[in-house]
């Protein structure tokens, strides 16, 4: 029987392509490549936290789509045990890969901040 927390790998492999082309183009750009081959561990994790705060809310929405039939009616405790759900599934989704928004986090801030240090550098 598959984990209750498993999500399809369809998803995933979007993130595999992108990370594919942006490796491509760091080894075309050298002089970039330094700064986003080794990102700040803060900055890696806060961008983890923050893709899995958006697959949650995802998660959060489509839910609330559902039509709820009321033959079985948890009330607050149902709200309470599928919110914990939701929230586990998103952290283990990002921490699985997540759809690619961490990397893609992490490449902007890093793109800024080697930006900042360059302008401050003149």
């Amino acid at each position: 029987m598959a984990d209750s927390i498993s999500l399809p790998k369809i998803p995933f492999a979007i993130a595999d392509i992108l990370y594919s082309k942006d490796s491509l183009q760091r080894s075309l750009k050298p002089g970039k490549a330094q700064a986003v081959d080794k990102p700040d561990p803060q900055l890696r994790n806060a961008c983890s936290k923050m893709e899995s705060l958006f697959i949650y809310h995802l998660l959060k929405e489509m839910r609330s789509t559902i039509d709820k039939s009321g033959f079985i009616s948890g009330g607050r405790a149902e709200e309470i045990y599928t919110s914990m759900l939701d929230s586990e599934m998103a952290k283990e989704a990002s921490e699985r890969g997540g759809i690619g928004l961490a990397d893609l986090l992490l490449r902007q801030l890093e793109n800024r901040r080697s930006q900042v240090d360059e302008e401050g550098a003149d």
